[in-house]
């Protein structure tokens, strides 16, 4: 094989191994360990079980609005960003992975939790493919291994509108009158009308809006009985 021909090949490897949606893009890290997913609180943060003993994770290099923060209100796609986490992630086992020790921020965050990727059974990298579909956005307060790769990802993703770069979903959002009237808790799988039971009981943090049963079902929430 010609010189040329293998630096060509070298060159494309390298390019599919940043790929953030490829089970590729995963750095097999010396340090990794498996885990299982016990809570998702939202998008960038869970708790998993730890060799018995429950420990907070929050995902490297990138920010998902806020749905549950105290002081702070729910933000334009965070019930979304929580509910993707959730279903992809609850209950399953998945592989956290770690920058290099002696890192700028260090190995735990200032809330004490644990910095870290999340890597799924099928080897995707969970932190770029939020990036990727639009649930967040890259966080770049610090340098880390894939940050050039996620960089890319929220270029494409916001190009395409989707997510939290979505004009017209963020217009709908500010609009109670638009984002719909039927109430979905993320906690829960179940939707609410307006005038039943538990429609105004349903925490803030745990809403999702949809603007019909039919679009409530599709995201696979069921109707509450009563």
């Amino acid at each position: 094989m010609k010189f040329s021909v293998v630096i060509s090949v070298l060159v494309l490897l390298a390019a599919l191994l940043v790929a953030p949606g490829n089970s590729a893009a995963v750095q097999r890290d010396a340090d990794a360990e498996q885990v299982t997913v016990s809570e998702v609180w939202d998008g960038d943060t869970l708790v998993v079980d730890r060799n018995g003993r429950e420990v907070t994770i929050r995902l490297i290099g990138v920010d998902t609005p806020e749905t549950g923060r105290p002081g702070t209100p729910v933000q334009f796609y965070g019930p979304e960003a929580s509910d993707f986490a959730r279903r992809a992630l609850l209950g399953k086992q998945v592989r956290l992975e770690f920058e290099a020790p002696g890192r700028p921020g260090g190995g735990t965050d200032k809330y004490g939790r644990v910095l870290a990727y999340v890597i799924t059974g099928a080897g995707m990298n969970f932190n770029g493919e939020l990036v990727r579909q639009g649930y967040g956005r890259v966080y770049t307060r610090y340098p880390f291994r894939y940050q050039r790769a996620f960089e890319e990802a929220q270029d494409e993703a916001r190009r395409a509108g989707l997510g939290i770069w979505d004009k017209k979903k963020r217009a709908a959002w500010s609009d109670p009158s638009r984002r719909g009237t039927v109430i979905g808790n993320l906690r829960t799988g179940i939707y609410h009308l307006p005038g039943e039971k538990f429609y105004d009981q349903v925490r803030e943090k745990n809403r999702i809006y949809f603007r019909s049963e039919e679009e409530a079902r599709k995201a696979g929430y069921r109707k509450a009985k009563h």
